[in-house]
């Protein structure tokens, strides 16, 4: 079941792969933030520290990223890798029930 109008999910970028690779904070990740909507169903892509976010809203790691793309990936081998972190949060959103 993917997310629908009534349950959008976020769009994965470049710049949130970027964001993800370039962040200084320990242990970054790519989680999906749920913010203050009706009943907290509005969703976010952001990173932050592993230690501080929820675990199941974990998309990405940085240590998977560059595993999956290498130090110093191009714009176009992060695109093509969109599709696979895009799925991940399709699946967390359903899972979720939003």
């Amino acid at each position: 079941m993917e997310p629908t109008v009534d349950r959008p999910a976020p769009l994965v970028t470049v710049t949130d792969i970027r964001t993800l690779l370039d962040s200084s904070a320990e242990l970054p990740v790519l989680y999906i933030n749920y913010g203050p909507g009706d009943g907290g169903t509005e969703a976010e892509l952001d990173v932050w520290a592993a230690s501080l976010v929820y675990q199941a809203d974990i998309v990405l790691t940085r240590a998977t990223a560059l595993d999956q793309l290498g130090e110093e990936p191009n714009s176009e081998t992060i695109a093509a890798f969109l599709p696979k972190v895009q799925k991940a949060v399709y699946q967390m959103i359903s899972v979720r029930g939003m």
